[in-house]
């Protein structure tokens, strides 16, 4: 994994790239939104997300 990004701030605590609670260690981000019509909802998911083990 790579040093921590200070410029990305994750919240989700359960993901294998975050590191100190806020910080991410991915090498890149994929965002998408969470329904297929970009006009039904304005919410989006973090594709990067991998479980702790």
């Amino acid at each position: 994994m790579s040093d921590r990004n200070s410029n990305i701030r994750c919240n989700v605590e359960s993901c294998v790239y975050n590191r100190d609670s806020h910080g991410c260690t991915a090498d890149h981000i994929d965002v998408n939104r969470t329904c297929a019509d970009p006009d039904c909802c304005d919410e989006t998911e973090c594709k990067t997300f991998k479980p702790k083990e």
